[in-house]
């Protein structure tokens, strides 16, 4: 029993201040816990408060292109006058004061090529710490895949067999469109009615009832700024109404009296002055005329085209057999009026011409072109012709690429990104 007991004794241990060290440990795990959340806790509001500024930065610079975008398409021509340097963009319209209170926007532009302009955007925050930085590509050139090679901005008839080609040989009238015979490699669509008459052979898609298009706004006075910034001053010719004549620099050549010929055009004055080319020669040329011009003459051959491109104030009446070819890049005949082409004319030979009329376009009897027509529809003040329309046995080539300023088309987006 003895043994036994000693035994008992032994085994017993003294349990005395055992849980201060427990205590200890769990306050120092505490106290570590503690730490790593108010760490973790003071690091999350500089987080959120620096992806708020992102955020903010990100939607100033998206401000900045849509603010760009809407100053472009209300003044389409500072796109064709772009600077080859980055440059601040001009009217802006500015930050709202609602969008202003969290931030900035500064807005540069450079040209890529005719009618198309890299943007670039950035946003600042407004606290000046985040910044975003975004780049679109705009341009309003007038063509390129798909689009019109006719488009006109009132009812249009096709009588006769006239055929349209080319890879952009489509026709699009903001009116109602009335066809007999032709032979139209794309499609042909109108806004009103479309009515057929004959058996076309037609492409594409046809029909009425699409949603209008827009019609570039045709000024002569436009092509004639392209030509003085792109052509030699030698190059240009002013025909004034009065009967003064300037170059490109607006230095005077000659003063004619009515009745006197130049560079084979006979001035007429008048209240509206006239010009008539009559003529089997033509000098090459970039010619603005204030007033109407007639080209009844032969001027050209198919060997030894005669390079023009004809700008007039009034109304452009072109017959004969003249066989034409640009001078300004891709502008053949431009009119304040109307565009009349008749008889058995070429124009533009292995090159694309634009036929534009700010008022109405007719071309009728055997006449070749490669190009463009657009005709603005802008009422019908001068009476050589009161309608658009394309007949005879006409043939218009319209392989789609772009036309040069200065005549722009929808403003559009190419890409939009970082």
């Amino acid at each position: 029993m003895r043994q036994i007991k000693i035994a008992l004794l032994s085994g017993t241990r003294d349990e005395t201040g055992f849980i201060l060290p427990l205590a200890l440990i769990a306050l120092v795990v505490l106290a570590a816990l503690s730490g790593a959340l108010l760490a973790v806790g003071s690091t999350e509001v500089p987080i959120a408060a620096n992806h708020l500024r992102a955020i903010q930065a990100q939607y100033l610079a998206e401000a900045g292109l849509e603010d760009a975008f809407d100053a472009f398409r209300v003044n389409p021509t500072t796109v064709a006058t772009a600077p080859t340097l980055l440059t601040a963009v001009p009217n802006l319209n500015g930050a709202s004061p609602t969008l202003a209170a969290f931030g900035s926007y500064t807005v540069k532009y450079q040209k890529t090529g005719g009618n198309t302009i890299r943007v670039i955007s950035t946003g600042l925050n407004a606290d000046g710490i985040a910044t975003k930085v975004l780049t679109a590509v705009f341009t309003n050139d007038f063509g390129g895949s798909g689009g019109p090679g006719i488009l006109t901005g009132g009812d249009f008839t096709i009588n006769g067999n006239p055929t349209i080609t080319g890879t952009c040989g489509n026709i699009f009238v903001n009116g109602n469109l009335s066809v007999s015979n032709p032979t139209v490699a794309g499609n042909v669509l109108a806004t009103g009615t479309y009515t057929v008459t004959g058996t076309p052979v037609i492409g594409g898609t046809s029909g009425g009832g699409q949603p209008a298009r827009t019609v570039p706004n045709v000024v002569p006075s436009d092509f004639l700024i392209a030509a003085k910034a792109s052509l030699p001053a030698s190059e240009v010719f002013q025909m004034k109404s009065d009967g003064r004549v300037l170059d490109g620099n607006n230095n005077l050549l000659t003063t004619l009296t009515s009745g006197a010929t130049y560079r084979y055009f006979t001035y007429t004055s008048g209240s509206t002055a006239s010009w008539s080319q009559t003529g089997n020669t033509g000098s090459d040329g970039a010619y603005y005329f204030e007033g109407n011009v007639s080209i009844a003459g032969s001027p050209g051959s198919n060997l030894s085209p005669w390079k023009a491109s004809i700008l007039a104030t009034g109304y452009i009446d072109v017959a004969g057999t003249p066989v034409m070819q640009t001078h300004l890049t891709d502008t053949l005949l431009v009119a304040g009026t109307d565009v009349w082409v008749h008889g058995n004319v070429s124009l533009t030979i292995n090159l694309p011409g634009l036929v534009a009329a700010h008022e109405q376009v007719n071309i009728q009897g055997s006449v070749s072109m490669s190009g463009y027509i657009v005709a603005q529809g802008a009422g019908s003040s001068s009476g050589l012709v009161v309608s658009d329309g394309l007949g005879g046995n006409t043939t218009i080539t319209s392989n789609c690429g772009s036309i040069s300023p200065p005549l722009a088309d929808q403003l559009r987006i190419l890409s939009w990104g970082r």
